[in-house]
């Protein structure tokens, strides 16, 4: 299974927040089931990413490629340092993301 078809499908069927401030607001929300950051993403949004992560206990995945990368992943024609899981639609992205 590979990671960026299942972000791909999560985006396409389910409900992700694609960003670092729409993806900080699920987290303090407690709407967030997963977040995925970039290889790249800048150290005080991960760090922060991190911070609200573990006091909610969303588990938080290094995605293995940049922002180019995760964006791609996503569909979108920019860059993505930071997406959240809410809901993963048809995907089976969290149960991918568990195994590794």
């Amino acid at each position: 299974m590979e990671l960026s078809k299942e972000i791909g499908q999560a985006v396409a069927t389910g409900r992700v927040a694609v960003g670092t401030a729409k993806s900080m607001k699920a987290l303090k929300r407690g709407e967030a089931k997963l977040v995925i950051t970039s290889s790249n993403c800048p150290t005080n949004v991960t760090a922060d990413i991190e911070h609200y992560s573990k006091l909610a206990g969303i588990p938080v995945h290094l995605f293995a490629g940049d922002s180019g990368e995760l964006g791609l992943a996503c569909g979108k024609p920019f860059t993505v340092s930071v997406v959240t899981v809410m809901d993963p639609g048809n995907s089976s992205i969290l149960s991918a993301v568990d195994r590794k």
